[in-house]
């Protein structure tokens, strides 16, 4: 029997000894999976994130929601939006700035919306650059 037949063998031995690659297992017990369009506090917690504002959480863990994402004006009016819009619970709340007035314990979930998921999510009123929506605590609503 020549060696060269041996190979596969040895291959398969090793290879189940090896066990799961990092991409084949499971996420580790307490390490959230990262969603990029998605950001909830349950991630912030264990980010250890020490945000104050609703614009630091996402400054810090989601930096390029807060990206300009180039002047458009196909709305009438030459409306477009250079950065995304912000809606609170489903409702417009206002531009990037508003973010600051929102405490970050107050929020359950940050979402990222592109132009395209939107418009189709909220119309007309989502501008031409995407949508940060943003899900508050229902103790916290007034």
């Amino acid at each position: 029997m020549s060696v060269k037949h041996l190979y596969p063998v040895a291959l398969a031995a090793i290879m189940a000894c090896a066990g799961p690659t990092p991409t084949q297992g499971t996420v580790p017990v307490g390490v959230l999976p990262r969603r990029p369009n998605i950001l909830t506090l349950d991630e912030m917690a264990a980010a250890h994130a020490d945000a104050t504002t609703a614009y630091d959480a996402i400054a810090r863990l989601r930096p390029n929601w807060l990206a300009a994402h180039g002047l458009t004006s196909t709305l009438g009016g030459g409306g477009g939006t250079e950065f995304a819009i912000v809606f609170l619970d489903g409702q417009s709340f206002g531009d990037l700035n508003s973010l600051r007035t929102i405490q970050a314990y107050q929020v359950v979930e940050f979402r990222y919306y592109d132009v395209t998921q939107a418009g189709a999510k909220f119309g007309l009123r989502a501008g031409s650059s995407g949508v940060i929506e943003i899900i508050s605590n229902p103790q916290f609503r007034t």
